[in-house]
């Protein structure tokens, strides 16, 4: 009988001690020399991926959750413990990586019951903060705004976050942000490009000058959704409203969500989460030459919290 593989590559990711077979790059600043048994493993295949469906939806069955991507290879998510891989032969290494560390993460996050929420965070003044929303609202770039601004980098894209029993927390997910090209020069950020980004040829991954990557879970202060429009508020949002949008803009791959069954659950868990976080929707004009106005609005409502 065969024993466990070797995983000689570990991190301390959202409160969980991964192992893996391959190197995570993204995830160099959550590296720990932890020789326990890993919560989560991360393994390779040379074999096929099983039953993995061939259009692009995620297939769920006897072999866990599955998904392919076309020229790139198959992952296998089972019981939140296990991402297996499946490279195909011309897969890139930096493919592998992102849809290991995006998708197949996200999907694992949901077997283990977590809240597994698309946004980008900071910490300003002992206050932390989640932007989210619709895709393309400009989540990286109001993180980036606070980050010059003074803020620190709590996360970026995937995160988890969690309820506790007098506050919500987000546990710190990276030590860099994804940026598109017009808002690095906005920001005047070209030294701080590490690589463009796999799929998008005008996005970058950017370094940032402090982060909180390595450390333990977060106390949640604010959640503001943005919105693009013509005139600069900041609104509170309650009750079903508040739940409504948080859920709107935080949820991340919704169709692989309905297919595993677990739409109650992660309803659950926000709304456990918007009764100790306040819920701000921020309208701006997507006019970078603006930023700075939300910045000091959203300066100015973490402050106001006590």
């Amino acid at each position: 009988m065969m024993g466990s593989p070797v995983l000689p590559w570990r991190y301390r990711h959202s409160g969980l001690l991964v192992g893996s077979q391959i190197e995570l790059e993204a995830w160099e600043a959550f590296r720990t020399d932890d020789e326990g048994e890993p919560d989560i493993a991360i393994t390779l295949s040379d074999e096929p991926c099983p039953d993995c469906p061939s259009d692009g939806r995620t297939g769920i069955g006897e072999h866990g959750v599955r998904f392919a991507v076309d020229g790139v290879g198959g992952w296998q998510v089972q019981e939140g413990r296990r991402i297996l891989l499946h490279p195909s032969l011309s897969a890139d290494p930096r493919e592998l990586q992102l849809f290991t560390l995006g998708s197949a993460w996200g999907l694992l996050g949901y077997q283990r019951g977590h809240a597994m929420w698309h946004g980008s965070a900071v910490e300003l003044g002992g206050r932390c903060v989640i932007f989210c929303g619709e895709a393309g609202e400009g989540k990286s770039t109001m993180a980036a705004a606070m980050i010059a601004s003074g803020a620190t980098l709590v996360a970026d894209d995937l995160s988890r976050a969690a309820p506790g029993e007098n506050a919500a927390h987000v546990y710190p997910s990276s030590s860099r942000l994804k940026l598109w090209s017009q808002a690095i020069d906005h920001l005047g950020w070209r030294d701080r490009i590490i690589v463009r980004d796999w799929l998008r040829d005008d996005k970058f991954h950017c370094r940032v000058a402090t982060h909180h990557a390595g450390v333990g879970a977060m106390p949640l202060d604010a959640i503001v959704v943005l919105q693009s429009g013509s005139e600069l508020a900041l609104d509170r949002l309650t009750g079903g409203a508040a739940l409504a949008a948080v859920l709107a803009g935080t949820i991340y791959r919704p169709e692989a969500l309905e297919e595993m069954g677990l739409w109650a659950q992660q309803g659950a868990i926000a709304a456990q989460i918007v009764s100790h976080a306040p819920v701000y929707r921020l309208t701006r004009p997507r006019d970078l030459a603006a930023l700075s106005e939300s910045v000091n609005a959203v300066t100015d409502m973490l402050k106001s919290l006590g």
